[in-house]
């Protein structure tokens, strides 16, 4: 797995939009006691499962948050329907009022100095994440992770290359990545995933 390969011993990552736990848990067990997972999911049934997996797996070096990851703290409307979930209306989705935070705030408020990885699948909400960790992309050497959901991306007026312009601005190098062959490319239009390091 691509994400195995960037995560290393000592590793400590921020997990956005987790479900329930699988990749929380295969991160977690490789960046070792030395390192910490923060993972973050919103929806109250997945929030649970991943707890579960966590306890489940005896993993002491992840915790999991009930909370979706933006660019404000507040309340935001979040949608759930089948095994997807994110802030874009959907017919026949289940809707609840979902608890928002951005990463630097997280990351002060728990006195964490240090950031090295973000993994994320939050369903195109990635340039929000972003931008809400403006200050910790700053001031860390951290590589991102990234599902693209171009379609979400279009429906709130946002697309890949504005996420990729975004990180670019901020000294990111970025490259498209297929799972095919965990080939790093540059052409964007069609990724799946991307990965940006600075």
């Amino acid at each position: 797995m691509f994400l195995e390969s960037i995560a290393s011993e000592g590793t400590n990552v921020i997990d956005v939009g987790r479900n329930i736990g699988v990749t929380t848990a295969a991160i977690a067990k490789k960046v070792g006691k030395r390192g910490r997972v923060y993972s973050f999911e919103p929806v109250p049934e997945y929030f649970d499962i991943l707890k579960k997996n966590l306890s489940a797996n005896k993993l002491e070096n992840a915790e999991a948050f009930q909370l979706a990851v933006s660019d404000r703290v507040g309340r935001i409307d979040f949608y759930q329907k089948g095994g997807s979930s994110g802030i874009i209306v959907e017919k026949g989705a289940k809707k609840f009022k979902a608890n928002t935070t951005t990463i630097d705030r997280f990351l002060n408020d728990q006195k964490i100095e240090r950031i090295d990885l973000i993994n994320m699948d939050c369903e195109g909400s990635e340039l929000l994440v972003l931008k809400g960790a403006k200050e910790s992309l700053q001031k860390n050497k951290v590589k991102i992770f990234c599902e693209i959901h171009h379609n979400s991306l279009r429906h709130l007026g946002q697309s890949v290359q504005r996420v990729v312009q975004y990180l670019q601005k901020l000294g990111y190098e970025v490259h498209s990545v297929s799972l095919d062959d965990l080939s790093m490319r540059s052409d964007f239009g069609n990724a799946e995933y991307i990965y940006a390091r600075n």
